[in-house]
């Protein structure tokens, strides 16, 4: 078949999804000079026209085997499935896994327990997760850290940050390998005079002002990380009861005046007649409570009763008893009606007023639920903000953090997640405006808290980064593309990032015999770690390391992008 009266080529990209992930992931590969395929069922014409004639578009359902014949996935090299839809993702995999078994398969999945599986059991190169590879650069911009991104790597975590060299002893340079062996990092790349220096020679010097991409490794530290998030549910070194105890106080203030009114209306007649009867009936105060309780509650009388009272205290019985079936009517309707409208929904939330430095997530998206959870797994207070009481991840993130119902640009909702005391403030909703809103808002109640704002257009994230002091401006699919499209074109890819203009690939995988050879230094990709067979950890790989067969390597590659970044 053709396309558009032409025959696909041969060697190329085919990309399943054109929304804020796929266009990124093909404007990226578009600086690699790669050509390819999109099949999209509802393309956004301004992108079409920014990535024709190099990526021809389809439109329609990438599920249909004509569409992907048509795309040409026989002679493709990669194939890379990013649409929002988990099940369309995995059936549009089975089919180009099935129609070309040599073209490496990627695809965009939330569930990870699920694609961990179809990587192991359907020969998927890689089934990856945008909110999780946007979690940690939102999360080191929320505390301000240097860390670039984080991955996993085996029992291992990967840590890339980017250094300054020491600029306390002027005129003494310090060569690159001495600067790996004290920080016990590996160097990815340097950044001298504003330009990328790659490859990373040990012997090259380093001059103060000079900055160093490098690459560390944690070991071990899952079993930390979990317990720092037992510990962390429980708030901000408050303890439970006192949480509760604030809460109730803040719900009883908000709750509808008339509950408050019948539930002082009801105490005070309970203490009018306990009065009543133990000086009418000679009661003691407990027996008197009691039959007050039998009597309001209409479950007496069986242990007291007034038929040989005297008739002003018959009468009093009888206005107690419709007194209180009254009063307990009106708090039981006003009780439902606050849990049918879900206004009692979670007493640890109202105590969030009164947080301090703590961090705000507005937003339980995908990449909102996951800043939350990574906050609360590193053991800071957190405070989310949700508008829809139907979101999917909200039950899960109240079992982690108080959670305020209600929208993140109005300063109640905002004091109510105690902005006033907050230290951090992560807009994270999928609304551009609202995110903007909400953080402006955040503003104006605390001005000194820090503001990381979600923002599809990088070019418009720059300028309010600059205009509005915003501490950062960051998207989503702009952190997750590099490691698609890395995921694509290298082998083994662990994590993919992009540096001013190159695109850097950590991979890691274990030393064949026939491969042993090729490992060594080249013009495109490095050693940085080696686990020998056998081993626990990792070490650097120094000059004279070379792999053997059986070895676990972590490495990196480097891709040239040519062209100007264009995200919009």
């Amino acid at each position: 078949m053709t396309l558009d009266g032409l025959q696909p080529p041969s060697d190329h990209v085919i990309v399943c999804g054109l929304g804020n992930v796929g266009y990124r992931v093909v404007r990226l590969l578009m600086r690699l000079g790669q050509q390819g395929v999109v099949i999209t069922h509802q393309p956004n014409e301004d992108w079409r026209r920014a990535i024709e004639p190099q990526f021809r578009v389809i439109v329609g359902d990438a599920r249909d085997d004509r569409l992907l014949e048509l795309a040409g996935v026989a002679a493709a090299k990669a194939v890379i499935i990013v649409t929002n839809d988990d099940l369309a993702n995995v059936s549009i995999a089975l089919d180009a896994r099935r129609m070309n078994p040599r073209a490496a398969l990627v695809v965009r999945l939330f569930d990870q327990e699920l694609a961990v599986h179809l990587e192991q059991s359907v020969a998927i190169d890689r089934a990856l997760s945008a909110s999780a590879l946007a979690a940690p650069p939102f999360l080191a911009a929320a505390l301000g850290t240097t860390v670039r991104c984080s991955f996993p790597a085996g029992d291992a975590d990967c840590h890339v940050g980017e250094d300054a060299v020491d600029a306390e002893r002027p005129g003494e340079a310090v060569s690159l390998g001495a600067w790996s062996k004290s920080t016990g990092q590996a160097a990815l790349a340097v950044r001298h005079d504003g330009q990328i220096i790659l490859p990373c020679d040990p012997e090259t010097p380093l001059q103060p002002g000079d900055r160093v991409i490098g690459l560390r490794l944690t070991e071990g530290c899952s079993r930390a990380v979990g317990r720092r998030c037992r510990r962390a549910r429980h708030g901000s070194g408050v303890s439970p009861f006192r949480r509760y105890m604030a809460g109730c106080r803040q719900w009883w203030h908000e709750v509808p005046g008339a509950m408050r009114k019948a539930v002082v209306a009801l105490l005070l007649v309970v203490l009018l007649s306990v009065g009543v009867f133990h000086t009418a009936m000679k009661m003691s105060f407990i027996d008197a409570l009691y039959f007050v309780v039998t009597t309001v509650t209409t479950v007496g009388y069986g242990d007291y009763h007034l038929m040989q009272a005297s008739p002003w205290l018959k009468l009093y019985g009888v206005f107690l008893m419709l007194c209180g079936a009254a009063i307990l009517a009106v708090i039981f309707s006003i009780a439902t009606d606050l849990v049918l409208r879900t206004r009692l929904r979670d007493l640890m939330a109202h105590s969030a007023a009164h947080y301090r430095d703590h961090v705000i997530v507005a937003g339980l998206g995908n990449i909102g639920f996951r800043l939350l959870r990574d906050l609360v797994q590193a053991g800071h207070a957190v405070v989310a903000i949700e508008q829809r009481d139907d979101a999917p991840h909200l039950q899960a993130a109240r079992e982690l953090a108080p959670v305020v119902l209600g929208n993140a640009k109005t300063a109640e909702t905002l004091r109510k997640a105690g902005a006033a005391g907050a230290q951090v403030m992560v807009a994270a909703t999928d609304d551009d405006l609202a995110n903007l809103s909400a953080v402006l808002a955040a503003r104006r109640i605390q001005p000194s808290c820090r503001v990381v704002l979600r923002l599809f257009n990088s070019e418009l994230a720059e300028k309010m980064q600059q205009g509005l002091a915003m501490n950062a401006v960051l998207s989503v699919s702009a952190a997750a593309a590099p490691t698609f499209v890395a995921a694509a074109l290298c082998p083994h890819t662990l994590h993919g990032f992009l540096l001013d203009d190159w695109l850097l690939c950590v991979f890691r995988r274990v030393v064949g015999r026939q491969t042993a050879q090729a490992d060594g230094p080249a013009e495109n990709h490095a050693l940085l770690f080696v686990k020998r067979a056998g081993a626990a950890r990792y070490e650097p790989a120094v000059g004279g390391c070379a792999p053997r067969p059986g070895d676990e390597i972590l490495g990196v590659r480097w891709y040239p992008l040519a062209g100007k970044r264009c995200d919009r």
